[in-house]
């Protein structure tokens, strides 16, 4: 980050200190998600006269008794909390700021009714976004697939070399780090999707960069920043956002609770910590649009279901 020119104001100071932290976050959605906090923070901090690159703990706790009163839930404002503290180690390490002022405030805790902030897809918007990605690009329907069937983390999707697959249909493996240590047994479209994508490949990443050559040494994985781009092509309703990994990977957790998974096998399979995380997601949150989606437009390649995998102990 450039020195701030001792020429701009507070507004602009922040302004810029702000622009230089979110230019460095590689996933789209977080910087969105960021710009958001930082923005209403911003406003609160002008309607109550206080400095934003001066500001004091009791400041971040005014601010935070602001965002509670204004109904938000003790997750988002924890959420919020973790962006200031972010930007604030940010500025602090570019000698923006003196210190980072919400590291001596209390973020509220989340409790186990509490409910995720992540929306909750709908069987058809699932299953439109599976077979729209089936016919125009084989990564992002492995992808979805992997987060819809298996409940796989973006990290974790990315991670998968093809030498990680084992076994023959319908008992396809996936070995991945989990504390655990077994592999999990695909569910029967994901292996499809996946043994589609994979080819005739025995070895590297399994998710490519499209400017990779699959036949030369210059093979590169797929960033996170690139599945962003790739999400962002599932089809929308109009005036919705783009579908996210988090909302695929709820609708795995919610749909194998519907059939009757047991909550620590569901713990087990979407590589959570403990079974809060699991009802968090399960408690009642807004749905997306039930309009019909439609496919979005103009982004670059990298740039309904009803069932899940109900296999037992093996995943």
């Amino acid at each position: 980050m450039e020195r701030v020119p001792s020429s701009f104001s507070e507004a602009q100071r922040y302004d810029a200190v702000a622009a230089a932290w979110l230019a460095g976050q590689a996933s789209t959605n977080t910087r969105a998600a960021y710009r958001t906090d930082l923005a209403l923070f911003g406003r609160w901090c002008a309607e109550h006269t206080a400095v934003p690159l001066r500001v004091d703990t009791a400041d971040v706790v005014a601010f935070q008794a602001a965002c509670a009163g204004a109904g938000d839930s003790p997750s988002t404002i924890r959420r919020r909390s973790s962006s200031l503290s972010s930007f604030f180690q940010f500025a602090l390490q570019h000698d923006a700021v003196l210190l980072n002022p919400v590291m001596g405030s209390n973020r509220p805790p989340v409790q186990a009714d509490d409910p995720s902030p992540t929306l909750a897809l709908t069987p058809h918007h699932v299953e439109t976004s599976l077979t729209w990605a089936a016919d125009n690009d084989s990564r992002l329907h492995a992808l979805v697939a992997l987060l819809v069937f298996d409940g796989l983390k973006m990290g974790e999707a990315l991670a998968v070399d093809v030498d990680d697959l084992s076994g023959r249909p319908p008992q396809i493996h996936l070995a991945i780090p989990r504390r655990t240590g077994r592999p999990i047994v695909l569910h029967e479209r994901s292996h499809g999707a996946v043994r589609r994508l994979a080819g005739r490949r025995r070895s590297g990443p399994l998710f490519v960069s499209a400017r990779s050559s699959t036949t030369t040494a210059g093979v590169h994985r797929l960033t996170r920043f690139g599945a962003d781009h790739l999400l962002k092509r599932l089809p929308v309703a109009e005036g919705d956002r783009p579908v996210t990994a988090n909302e695929l990977r709820r609708f795995h957790i919610s749909t194998a609770h519907r059939a009757g998974v047991d909550l620590d096998e569901i713990v087990e399979r979407a590589g959570l910590e403990d079974v809060r995380s699991v009802r968090r997601y399960l408690t009642a949150t807004p749905a997306r649009s039930r309009r019909s989606p439609v496919a979005t437009a103009g982004h670059g390649s990298d740039r309904s279901v009803t069932s899940t995998n109900t296999n037992k102990k093996e995943d």
